[in-house]
């Protein structure tokens, strides 16, 4: 992707760096009332990219064509994410996947993902969006949170708002 937006090594290096990583694993209990409940509400990820390898239960969804798609699970397969920070990265090139999970009826589910981050001081640089640093955004994620109880994202960020 860093070839495609013809990004200089120097920048690329401090879109993602692999000190800047996180790891989580996801339990999500299974539910008798799944029709009822989200394992996690639809949201986009803060990330240049997470990369997912869920279990064989499934319930990963994302936003596709205006309606939810279910990702079928597939053995030894792992699911590459875009986030908000690739998305301002590459001016819109790439988009941010928009992204929810359902709970199961019978069964407990499992995933484990990766998310990789830029580093906390670097600049980041869209003619879309004002510059800023990835610990601005992650500021600017929580205090939106904390008073609307809904990330904000990139929108906060853009230069003029089209979308």
């Amino acid at each position: 992707m860093a070839a495609d937006l013809k990004l200089d090594a120097g920048l690329s290096a401090s879109y993602l760096n692999e000190h800047d990583g996180t790891f989580r694993i996801y339990r999500y209990p299974k539910c008798a009332r799944a029709d009822d409940y989200f394992a996690m509400e639809a949201h986009t990820d803060s990330s240049v990219l997470s990369i997912v390898n869920q279990d064989d239960v499934g319930g990963l969804q994302v936003l596709r064509g205006g309606g939810w798609s279910c990702v079928e699970p597939i053995a030894d397969t792992l699911i590459v994410n875009l986030g908000d920070i690739m998305q301002a990265i590459s001016d819109d090139q790439y988009k941010s996947v928009e992204h929810r999970v359902r709970v199961n009826r019978s069964k407990e589910r499992i995933s484990l993902c990766y998310f990789g981050f830029p580093m906390e001081d670097g600049v980041i640089s869209s003619s879309r969006y004002r510059e800023f640093t990835y610990r601005e955004f992650k500021e600017q994620v929580q205090e939106d949170i904390k008073l609307s109880g809904a990330k904000v994202g990139l929108r906060r960020f853009r230069v003029n708002d089209e979308s």
